[in-house]
């Protein structure tokens, strides 16, 4: 334990990428919050549409964070080598493919917004006020899709502030949209979902300006010709899906499984659906440091195997294993303390902040297990080039055990909220024993980025 707090090196290196990936994912976690909160004067159906919308756009973003962890295992190596062009068309296919995800998401959105509510709730009120919402916001896919390969690439170099300033910018003005366009002040109509759809889209738009000139006037990498961001060809492309389909795989079924969990829940009832929305967000925000640690490991990791130094990277990948779960015991602990008080900030029925704080208190309970996880699967392993395992584990704990287990707990047995919950979350038990024995093996160290450079 020592050894791991007098190692400099390594405490600069996780500092340097957590401070900024953890400030980004809290402030992303807070206007998610905002939302919520006004929102939630607008009452229970308004909070449960907005939160059925935002796991359809929840999917997308999973299906875009497959992407770019792909093309961020090989840029994070690539930068260990210091091999700037590879990077360049790294970052041009991220760029590609995740703008046809974009369109094929916000196609859907456009097209067939009630149906894609019909998939999650039956409640006629929620359908009408999620359409509403779904069809305004579905042009933000694709300004999504940029942010996020521009802000893949500058954290793969080690510049992790313009995101995180990014994600500031479109917090404030997403607060204060929300502001005139939800409740119609100066001047403006009062326009309720809708308005907190337009304020969203605005807030999008401004963030993705203000990273995209970041990312060409922080650094000398990222600035280049046309040609050399769209200069791979299908050899590039044909090695990066050996690789990355498996964590493009990964993310969709997660993204799928926790959509699932969603029609779990709608089928105990609607005031259910929306204290999950609420415990979610707020989990989300003492998550934050979970993500950035495992976002952090992805990139060290990457770039220790990129320069060939692999005895380090499993230094490195064991000592995280460590931290993290103590991490996480300190973050359930401020959770579970903080619970009673942040639920009854929202505009909800008194047996709604029960059911609420005791869904937080479950979670703030499996914390310490799910920072371990989450580093492993999104950290550890897929910053070591070892995709198809982490894949293999979440596709068996989520489909062949969590939701066969909550379906019949939620259908068959009647089971509340909270006993549905816990019934979901021993998933995190199950998958910690499959990734401590692939921890040992060290056969998730794998040097990717020499297949591409074989070229």
């Amino acid at each position: 334990m020592k050894k791991i707090f007098k190692d400099k090196e390594f405490f600069l290196a996780i500092i340097a990428l957590v401070i900024p990936i953890t400030l980004q994912n809290l402030i992303s976690s807070s206007l998610n919050m905002v939302d919520n909160l006004m929102i939630g004067k607008l009452g229970e159906s308004a909070i449960a549409a907005v939160g059925l919308v935002n796991q359809y756009f929840f999917i997308f973003m999973l299906c875009l964070s497959g992407i770019n962890a792909g093309a961020g295992i090989f840029m994070s190596q690539f930068w260990g080598k210091k091999d700037i062009k590879n990077i360049r068309k790294m970052l041009g296919l991220d760029l590609v493919l995740s703008i046809v995800i974009s369109i094929i998401f916000s196609a859907f959105a456009f097209l067939a917004p009630e149906g894609i509510m019909k998939i999650f709730t039956k409640d006629t009120m929620v359908v009408a006020l999620g359409k509403e919402y779904i069809t305004i916001i579905a042009i933000t896919f694709l300004i999504t899709s940029i942010t996020q390969a521009y802000s893949t690439a500058l954290r793969c170099i080690g510049i992790a502030k313009p995101p995180m300033f990014g994600s500031l910018i479109g917090v404030l003005t997403n607060a204060f949209l929300n502001w005139i366009f939800i409740f119609g002040n100066l001047g403006f109509p009062a326009m309720g979902v809708a308005g907190a759809a337009i304020a969203t889209s605005i807030a999008r738009v401004v963030e993705m300006i203000y990273i995209v000139v970041a990312a060409y006037r922080s650094n000398d990498v990222i600035p280049c010709k046309l040609n050399e961001i769209i200069g791979f060809n299908t050899d590039f492309i044909r090695i990066f899906f050996r690789t990355s389909s498996s964590v493009i795989i990964n993310e969709i079924i997660w993204a799928l499984g926790l959509s699932t969990f969603s029609i779990i829940y709608a089928k105990i009832g609607i005031r259910e659906v929306a204290s999950m929305q609420i415990a979610n967000t707020i989990n989300n925000m003492f998550m934050v440091l979970c993500i950035g640690l495992a976002s952090a490991a992805a990139i060290i990791v990457g770039n220790k195997i990129g320069e060939g130094r692999e005895d380090l990277a499993d230094e490195y990948a064991i000592k995280l294993g460590i931290l993290a779960p103590m991490v996480g015991l300190a973050s359930g602990i401020a959770l579970w303390l903080a619970a009673p008080y942040i639920v009854g900030i929202f505009n909800i029925e008194k047996d709604t902040i029960s059911m609420t704080i005791d869904v937080l208190k479950i979670m703030a309970v499996f914390s310490p297990l799910r920072f371990f996880n989450v580093l492993m699967i999104v950290g550890v392993f897929r910053g070591g080039g070892d995709t198809t395992y982490s894949m293999l584990v979440q596709l068996g704990t989520i489909w062949l055990f969590a939701i066969p287990a909550g379906f019949a707990a939620a259908v068959y047995f009647k089971m509340s909220l909270q006993q549905v919950f816990f019934i979901l979350a021993l998933e995190e038990v199950i998958k910690i024993g499959f990734e401590i024995k692939r921890l040992r093996s060290k056969k998730w160290i794998r040097n990717v980025s020499n297949n591409i450079e074989s070229l």
